[in-house]
C-alpha cells in the first residue's frame, strides 16, 4: 500500500507462496470496502497504479479478523526477513526457525485458530506532519520489538492504526505488558525510535 522503500530481496518468498498471498490474502484484503476507502481518500495506487473507486454506498465494513489475522503474519514475517537481510545467512535463518512454522502454516495454508493481534489508533489517517523542512502524511510504518520473555512482536502501522502480532505464538500478553511497562507508548515513537 503505497510501499516503494521496503522492497524484499528476491527469494525471500517462493514465488507460488507470493502468488497465493496476492490471490488469497492481499486481494481480499484490499477490496474490503474500509481499504478501499482509506487508499481511494489517500490516492494510495495498486502495484499497477489504479487508485481504487469507492462511494458511500459501499460501506466501510473491516475485514474479517481471520483474514486480517493471516495478512498481519505474512506482514510479520517480512518485517522479520527487513530487519535481518543484512545478517548473514538470515535466509536459512528464518527457514529452518521452527517457532516461525505455525505462523506459516497458518498465514499459507488457512490452518488453526484465529491469529491475535491488537489494533489501537496512533493518529488520524490524514495527519499532516512536520519535521521542520518539511510537510508529510504516514502510510505506514514497520518495527520489530523483542520482549523480555523474549517474544517477537511484528508492528505496523497503516493509515494510522498500529496492528501488532506475536510472530512466535497465538499470545499478546506479552505486548500487552511491553504496553504497561512503557505507559501505552507506541513502540514505532519509543526507545531506537523516539
Amino acid at each position: 500500500m503505497g510501499n516503494v522503500n521496503h522492497i524484499l530481496p528476491p527469494g525471500a518468498v517462493c514465488h507460488n507462496c507470493n502468488q497465493y498471498f496476492a490471490r488469497k490474502v492481499e486481494r481480499p484484503l484490499l477490496e474490503s470496502p474500509i481499504f478501499r476507502h482509506l487508499r481511494a481518500g489517500m490516492q494510495v495506487p495498486s502495484k499497477r497504479g489504479r487508485v481504487p473507486a469507492w462511494n458511500a454506498s459501499d460501506g466501510l465494513d473491516l475485514p474479517g479478523k481471520r483474514l486480517m489475522g493471516r495478512f498481519l503474519g505474512k506482514v510479520g514475517l517480512e518485517v522479520l526477513v527487513h530487519k535481518t537481510q543484512e545478517v548473514s545467512s538470515w535466509n536459512t535463518e528464518i527457514v529452518e526457525q521452527s517457532a516461525l512454522d505455525e505462523l506459516r502454516r497458518h498465514v499459507r495454508f488457512n490452518e488453526g485458530e484465529d491469529w491475535p493481534f491488537i489494533a489501537r489508533t496512533l493518529h488520524p489517517v490524514n495527519e499532516v506532519f512536520n519535521d521542520g523542512t518539511e510537510s508529510y502524511e504516514i502510510l505506514h510504518e514497520l518495527d520489530m520489538i523483542i520482549t523480555d520473555y523474549s517474544e517477537y512482536y511484528s508492528v505496523v502501522s497503516i493509515f494510522g492504526v498500529e496492528l501488532t502480532l506475536n510472530i512466535g505464538g497465538r499470545t499478546i500478553e506479552g505486548f500487552e505488558q511491553w504496553l504497561a511497562t512503557n505507559n501505552g507508548a507506541s513502540p514505532l515513537y519509543t526507545g531506537k525510535n523516539a
